[in-house]
């Protein structure tokens, strides 16, 4: 990586990702922004993936507060591209209102993804990082909340939303950051998410 780049990267990490947490934080609502047709979801979450990609780059040759930040963010370009192609096959209903009509399974994943961007942070060791703190701390109640579910409950949509989950929630065990050693752990019991809507039923279409 070329160094204006690498300390460009540095410089407006946090930035950058508060604005990728908040805009999937606002899809997660069913509020686009304005830019929400289908095709532009998907290229933000590919852009995403990639941003997420160079930044397992920019601590290469600095002082390294934990082990895990690289890998969470191969991780989570992984799990970004999938979602986008996710997002991309949901073109059938290319209309907003029709889009989050049918696939709250796809706004609960939005949710996901804003929480574990938002906690990513270059300062592991400390809590300095308010943002990133406050996300690590939403996480761990949303990982209780799948322990408390009982997994022959579920239907097909929330077992892809708990196996999602679980490869969202990441951890590296030999790391020493807050994050990695349970810091952001609840004593309290989270409230439980409502369950989905049920599955709207889509008209035959006639040619």
């Amino acid at each position: 990586m070329q160094a204006d780049v690498k300390a460009s990267a540095l410089e407006n990490f946090q930035e950058t990702r508060d604005d990728y947490a908040k805009y999937l934080e606002g899809l997660s609502n069913g509020d686009n922004g304005g830019r929400g047709t289908i095709s532009l979801i998907e290229a933000k979450l590919r852009s995403l993936s990639n941003t997420l990609s160079m930044w397992t780059l920019i601590r290469e040759g600095t002082e390294k507060e934990g082990k895990c930040f690289e890998e969470r963010c191969e991780n989570l370009s992984v799990l970004m591209e999938e979602l986008a192609t996710m997002v991309e096959c949901a073109q059938h209903t290319l209309l907003r209102q029709q889009f989050y009509a049918e696939e709250q399974h796809i706004l609960k994943l939005f949710k996901m993804a804003a929480m574990q961007v938002g906690s990513l942070t270059l300062h592991g060791f400390s809590t300095d990082d308010m943002e990133s703190a406050r996300n690590a701390r939403l996480i761990e109640l949303e990982q209780r909340r799948w322990e408390l579910k009982f997994v022959w409950e579920d239907d097909s949509r929330r077992a892809m939303l708990r196996t999602y989950w679980f490869r969202f929630y990441y951890k590296v065990h030999d790391c020493l950051c807050g994050q990695c050693l349970d810091v952001y752990m609840h004593t309290r019991e989270p409230t439980l998410s409502p369950p989905l809507p049920p599955c709207l039923k889509r008209l035959p279409t006639h040619m």
